[in-house]
Protein backbone atom coordinates (compact mmCIF):
# COMPACT_ATOMS: atom_id res chain seq x y z
CA UNK A 1 0.00 0.00 0.00
CA UNK A 2 1.36 3.23 -1.06
CA UNK A 3 1.62 6.18 2.07
CA UNK A 4 -1.29 7.97 2.35
CA UNK A 5 1.28 11.08 2.99
CA UNK A 6 4.63 11.30 1.52
CA UNK A 7 7.11 11.09 3.66
CA UNK A 8 8.51 14.10 5.91
CA UNK A 9 5.18 14.86 5.85
CA UNK A 10 2.94 15.77 9.08
CA UNK A 11 -0.77 16.83 10.10
CA UNK A 12 -1.32 19.70 12.87
CA UNK A 13 -4.73 19.93 13.97
CA UNK A 14 -5.53 23.74 14.79
CA UNK A 15 -7.72 24.72 17.56
CA UNK A 16 -9.28 27.62 19.38
CA UNK A 17 -8.05 26.77 22.81
CA UNK A 18 -8.99 27.05 26.30
CA UNK A 19 -7.82 27.17 30.11
CA UNK A 20 -7.73 23.64 31.71
CA UNK A 21 -8.25 25.35 34.96
CA UNK A 22 -8.64 28.18 37.56
CA UNK A 23 -4.73 28.89 37.40
CA UNK A 24 -4.92 28.93 33.67
CA UNK A 25 -7.62 31.66 32.98
CA UNK A 26 -6.36 35.26 33.10
CA UNK A 27 -3.66 34.67 31.15
CA UNK A 28 -6.04 32.88 28.40
CA UNK A 29 -8.59 35.85 28.61
CA UNK A 30 -5.67 38.21 28.24
CA UNK A 31 -4.38 36.37 24.83
CA UNK A 32 -8.16 36.44 23.89
CA UNK A 33 -8.57 39.73 24.70
CA UNK A 34 -4.99 41.34 23.54
CA UNK A 35 -5.30 43.10 27.17
CA UNK A 36 -5.31 42.31 31.06
CA UNK A 37 -9.07 41.19 31.32
CA UNK A 38 -11.13 42.74 34.48
CA UNK A 39 -11.42 41.17 37.66
CA UNK A 40 -14.88 41.39 36.98
CA UNK A 41 -14.64 39.56 34.03
CA UNK A 42 -12.00 36.81 35.26
CA UNK A 43 -14.52 36.29 37.90
CA UNK A 44 -17.60 35.95 36.07
CA UNK A 45 -15.94 33.34 33.40
CA UNK A 46 -14.92 31.61 36.00
CA UNK A 47 -18.11 31.02 37.01
CA UNK A 48 -19.19 29.88 33.50
CA UNK A 49 -16.62 27.07 33.29
CA UNK A 50 -16.94 26.59 37.14
CA UNK A 51 -20.89 25.68 35.76
CA UNK A 52 -19.89 23.28 32.99
CA UNK A 53 -16.80 21.37 35.00
CA UNK A 54 -14.39 23.45 33.00
CA UNK A 55 -13.64 22.66 29.34
CA UNK A 56 -12.97 19.02 27.60
CA UNK A 57 -11.73 21.06 24.74
CA UNK A 58 -8.00 19.65 24.76
CA UNK A 59 -9.15 16.08 26.14
CA UNK A 60 -11.30 16.14 23.25
CA UNK A 61 -8.64 17.42 20.67
CA UNK A 62 -6.09 14.99 21.79
CA UNK A 63 -7.98 11.95 21.46
CA UNK A 64 -8.45 13.18 17.93
CA UNK A 65 -5.18 13.53 17.39
CA UNK A 66 -4.14 10.32 19.05
CA UNK A 67 -7.15 8.57 16.48
CA UNK A 68 -6.14 10.32 13.39
CA UNK A 69 -2.42 9.50 13.71
CA UNK A 70 -3.48 5.90 14.62
CA UNK A 71 -5.11 5.80 11.48
CA UNK A 72 -2.28 7.65 9.40
CA UNK A 73 -0.05 5.27 10.80
CA UNK A 74 -1.74 2.19 8.96
CA UNK A 75 -1.08 3.99 6.11
CA UNK A 76 2.50 5.09 6.89
CA UNK A 77 4.01 3.75 10.29
CA UNK A 78 5.16 7.21 12.24
CA UNK A 79 3.59 9.38 10.84
CA UNK A 80 3.05 11.84 13.27
CA UNK A 81 0.13 14.38 14.03
CA UNK A 82 0.50 18.02 16.16
CA UNK A 83 -1.85 20.06 18.08
CA UNK A 84 -1.86 23.60 17.83
CA UNK A 85 -4.22 26.49 18.93
CA UNK A 86 -5.04 30.02 18.77
CA UNK A 87 -4.92 30.54 21.99
CA UNK A 88 -3.53 28.95 25.14
CA UNK A 89 -1.38 25.59 25.09
CA UNK A 90 -0.03 24.33 22.80
CA UNK A 91 0.46 27.40 21.07
CA UNK A 92 0.58 26.63 16.99
CA UNK A 93 3.43 28.92 16.87
CA UNK A 94 5.17 26.58 19.64
CA UNK A 95 4.20 23.48 17.57
CA UNK A 96 5.28 24.13 14.26
CA UNK A 97 9.34 24.69 14.96
CA UNK A 98 9.06 20.92 17.19
CA UNK A 99 7.78 19.31 14.27
CA UNK A 100 10.69 21.22 11.61
CA UNK A 101 12.96 19.68 14.89
CA UNK A 102 11.58 16.17 14.95
CA UNK A 103 12.63 15.97 10.76
CA UNK A 104 9.53 17.09 9.32
CA UNK A 105 10.00 19.01 6.30
CA UNK A 106 5.90 19.57 5.34
CA UNK A 107 2.79 20.33 7.39
CA UNK A 108 -0.98 19.80 6.31
CA UNK A 109 -2.59 22.18 8.53
CA UNK A 110 -6.40 21.42 8.97
CA UNK A 111 -8.56 24.24 11.57
CA UNK A 112 -10.77 21.90 13.68
CA UNK A 113 -13.45 24.38 12.44
CA UNK A 114 -14.72 23.10 8.56
CA UNK A 115 -16.02 26.49 8.00
CA UNK A 116 -13.32 29.11 5.54
CA UNK A 117 -14.34 32.15 6.70
CA UNK A 118 -11.06 34.74 7.15
CA UNK A 119 -13.02 35.66 10.79
CA UNK A 120 -11.78 31.93 12.05
CA UNK A 121 -8.90 31.41 9.60
CA UNK A 122 -6.85 34.90 9.98
CA UNK A 123 -5.62 33.94 13.86
CA UNK A 124 -4.41 30.75 11.99
CA UNK A 125 -3.21 32.03 9.32
CA UNK A 126 -0.88 34.73 11.52
CA UNK A 127 0.27 31.60 14.11
CA UNK A 128 1.38 29.65 10.77
CA UNK A 129 3.45 32.53 10.21
CA UNK A 130 5.28 33.64 13.19
CA UNK A 131 6.29 29.04 13.81
CA UNK A 132 7.42 29.18 10.18
CA UNK A 133 9.81 32.37 11.34
CA UNK A 134 10.70 30.60 14.41
CA UNK A 135 11.54 27.15 13.19
CA UNK A 136 15.07 26.40 12.79
CA UNK A 137 14.40 24.18 10.10
CA UNK A 138 12.60 25.55 6.78
CA UNK A 139 8.88 23.88 6.87
CA UNK A 140 6.20 23.81 4.74
CA UNK A 141 2.36 24.45 5.93
CA UNK A 142 -0.34 23.97 3.59
CA UNK A 143 -3.35 25.25 5.37
CA UNK A 144 -6.42 22.87 4.33
CA UNK A 145 -9.99 24.52 5.64
CA UNK A 146 -13.24 24.96 3.78
CA UNK A 147 -13.79 20.92 4.98
CA UNK A 148 -17.79 21.99 5.52
CA UNK A 149 -19.15 20.09 2.38
CA UNK A 150 -17.40 16.72 3.64
CA UNK A 151 -19.38 13.60 3.16
CA UNK A 152 -18.51 12.47 6.85
CA UNK A 153 -19.28 15.64 8.52
CA UNK A 154 -22.34 15.87 6.65
CA UNK A 155 -23.14 12.59 7.33
CA UNK A 156 -22.51 12.58 10.89
CA UNK A 157 -24.99 15.91 11.63
CA UNK A 158 -27.45 14.07 9.35
CA UNK A 159 -27.08 10.65 11.03
CA UNK A 160 -27.46 12.27 14.35
CA UNK A 161 -30.70 14.35 13.64
CA UNK A 162 -32.51 11.45 12.19
CA UNK A 163 -31.39 9.37 15.39
CA UNK A 164 -32.55 12.14 17.89
CA UNK A 165 -35.89 13.07 15.83
CA UNK A 166 -36.58 9.57 16.01
CA UNK A 167 -36.59 9.76 20.04
CA UNK A 168 -38.06 12.52 20.21
CA UNK A 169 -41.74 13.76 20.20
CA UNK A 170 -43.88 13.89 16.81
CA UNK A 171 -43.45 17.63 15.61
CA UNK A 172 -40.25 18.31 16.98
CA UNK A 173 -38.38 21.41 15.33
CA UNK A 174 -34.58 20.55 14.66
CA UNK A 175 -32.66 24.32 14.68
CA UNK A 176 -29.14 24.00 13.37
CA UNK A 177 -27.19 27.20 15.19
CA UNK A 178 -23.73 28.26 14.59
CA UNK A 179 -21.92 31.17 16.28
CA UNK A 180 -22.51 34.59 15.08
CA UNK A 181 -20.50 37.29 13.56
CA UNK A 182 -19.97 41.24 14.18
CA UNK A 183 -22.35 42.32 10.87
CA UNK A 184 -19.49 44.01 9.69
CA UNK A 185 -17.79 41.07 8.47
CA UNK A 186 -20.45 40.02 6.14
CA UNK A 187 -20.83 43.56 4.69
CA UNK A 188 -17.04 42.97 4.00
CA UNK A 189 -17.65 39.94 2.39
CA UNK A 190 -17.10 37.40 4.52
CA UNK A 191 -18.38 33.91 2.87
CA UNK A 192 -19.10 32.33 6.58
CA UNK A 193 -23.41 33.06 6.54
CA UNK A 194 -23.38 31.76 2.79
CA UNK A 195 -21.30 28.55 3.88
CA UNK A 196 -23.23 27.82 7.09
CA UNK A 197 -26.68 28.06 4.87
CA UNK A 198 -24.86 25.89 2.37
CA UNK A 199 -23.68 23.30 5.28
CA UNK A 200 -27.39 23.22 6.67
CA UNK A 201 -28.91 23.02 3.43
CA UNK A 202 -26.39 19.86 2.77
CA UNK A 203 -27.10 18.10 5.78
CA UNK A 204 -31.10 18.84 6.04
CA UNK A 205 -31.42 17.54 2.38
CA UNK A 206 -29.41 14.44 3.48
CA UNK A 207 -31.76 13.60 6.89
CA UNK A 208 -34.85 14.91 5.97
CA UNK A 209 -36.16 16.55 9.17
CA UNK A 210 -39.80 17.22 8.67
CA UNK A 211 -39.31 20.55 10.55
CA UNK A 212 -35.94 22.51 11.08
CA UNK A 213 -34.42 26.23 10.47
CA UNK A 214 -31.25 27.90 10.72
CA UNK A 215 -30.18 29.81 13.92
CA UNK A 216 -27.54 31.93 14.92
CA UNK A 217 -26.62 31.89 18.81
CA UNK A 218 -23.70 33.18 21.16
CA UNK A 219 -23.45 36.20 19.85
CA UNK A 220 -20.84 38.97 21.23
CA UNK A 221 -21.94 41.30 24.35
CA UNK A 222 -20.96 44.48 22.06
CA UNK A 223 -22.96 47.69 20.91
CA UNK A 224 -22.54 46.37 17.23
CA UNK A 225 -25.07 44.24 15.35
CA UNK A 226 -24.66 40.74 15.12
CA UNK A 227 -25.70 38.00 12.26
CA UNK A 228 -29.59 37.19 12.99
CA UNK A 229 -31.98 35.25 13.46
CA UNK A 230 -30.96 34.32 17.12
CA UNK A 231 -31.67 31.47 18.11
CA UNK A 232 -33.97 32.92 21.25
CA UNK A 233 -35.92 34.43 18.05
CA UNK A 234 -36.29 31.05 16.08
CA UNK A 235 -37.50 29.62 19.03
CA UNK A 236 -40.39 31.71 20.15
CA UNK A 237 -41.09 32.13 16.97
CA UNK A 238 -41.38 28.29 16.44
CA UNK A 239 -43.61 27.75 19.78
CA UNK A 240 -45.88 30.45 18.71
CA UNK A 241 -45.94 27.99 15.68
CA UNK A 242 -47.56 25.07 17.60
CA UNK A 243 -43.83 23.50 17.77
CA UNK A 244 -42.61 23.69 21.80
CA UNK A 245 -40.44 20.46 21.32
CA UNK A 246 -37.24 21.56 19.75
CA UNK A 247 -34.06 20.04 19.28
CA UNK A 248 -30.84 22.20 19.14
CA UNK A 249 -28.28 21.12 16.53
CA UNK A 250 -24.75 23.20 16.61
CA UNK A 251 -23.58 22.41 13.32
CA UNK A 252 -21.43 25.70 13.70
CA UNK A 253 -19.14 23.53 16.10
CA UNK A 254 -17.02 20.51 16.12
CA UNK A 255 -16.81 19.81 19.66
CA UNK A 256 -17.98 20.32 23.59
CA UNK A 257 -16.83 23.86 25.03
CA UNK A 258 -18.27 27.23 26.60
CA UNK A 259 -20.50 27.75 23.63
CA UNK A 260 -22.03 24.79 23.93
CA UNK A 261 -21.85 23.24 27.53
CA UNK A 262 -22.33 27.06 29.08
CA UNK A 263 -23.95 29.17 26.35
CA UNK A 264 -26.90 26.52 25.01
CA UNK A 265 -26.74 24.11 27.78
CA UNK A 266 -27.10 26.52 30.41
CA UNK A 267 -28.32 29.89 29.42
CA UNK A 268 -30.42 28.74 26.45
CA UNK A 269 -32.00 26.06 28.29
CA UNK A 270 -32.87 28.30 31.23
CA UNK A 271 -34.67 30.66 28.73
CA UNK A 272 -36.55 27.91 26.63
CA UNK A 273 -37.84 27.11 30.36
CA UNK A 274 -38.92 30.34 30.82
CA UNK A 275 -40.76 30.27 27.14
CA UNK A 276 -42.38 26.94 28.28
CA UNK A 277 -40.28 25.29 25.35
CA UNK A 278 -39.08 21.53 25.77
CA UNK A 279 -34.93 22.21 25.17
CA UNK A 280 -33.10 19.16 24.04
CA UNK A 281 -29.49 19.57 22.15
CA UNK A 282 -27.67 17.32 19.33
CA UNK A 283 -24.57 15.72 20.79
CA UNK A 284 -21.40 16.70 19.17
CA UNK A 285 -18.84 15.06 16.78
CA UNK A 286 -16.52 15.49 19.66
CA UNK A 287 -13.63 12.56 18.74
CA UNK A 288 -16.11 10.18 16.36
CA UNK A 289 -15.47 7.91 14.29
CA UNK A 290 -16.87 9.70 11.79
CA UNK A 291 -15.00 12.84 12.42
CA UNK A 292 -11.94 11.34 12.44
CA UNK A 293 -12.35 9.80 8.94
CA UNK A 294 -13.83 13.66 7.52
CA UNK A 295 -9.85 14.78 9.06
CA UNK A 296 -8.19 11.77 7.18
CA UNK A 297 -9.84 12.41 4.16
CA UNK A 298 -8.81 15.63 4.44
CA UNK A 299 -5.29 15.12 5.07
CA UNK A 300 -4.64 12.77 2.63
CA UNK A 301 -6.99 13.99 -0.29
CA UNK A 302 -6.62 17.07 -2.88
CA UNK A 303 -5.81 20.72 -1.55
CA UNK A 304 -8.99 21.41 -0.74
CA UNK A 305 -10.67 25.29 -2.81
CA UNK A 306 -11.26 28.08 -1.57
CA UNK A 307 -14.18 29.25 0.08
CA UNK A 308 -16.96 31.31 -2.18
Amino acid sequence: MSPALPEGTGVLLLGYGSPAGPEDLPGYLEEVLGRPPSAEMVTEYHRRYDLIGWSPQLRIITSLREKLERQLARDAAGTRVFLGTKHWKPHAEDTIPEAAEAGLRRLIAIPLSPYASPWILAPYERAIGAGQQRAKRPIEVELRSAWHTNPHWIGYWSDTIQRELARAPSGTVALLSAHSLPMRHAEAGDPYPNILKETAGLIAGAARPPLWDFTYQSAGNTTEPWLTPDITEKMVEWRDKGHAEQLVVPIGFVFEHLEVLYDLDQVIREYAEEQHIHYRRAPMPNDDDRLVQALYSVATGPTLPKAR
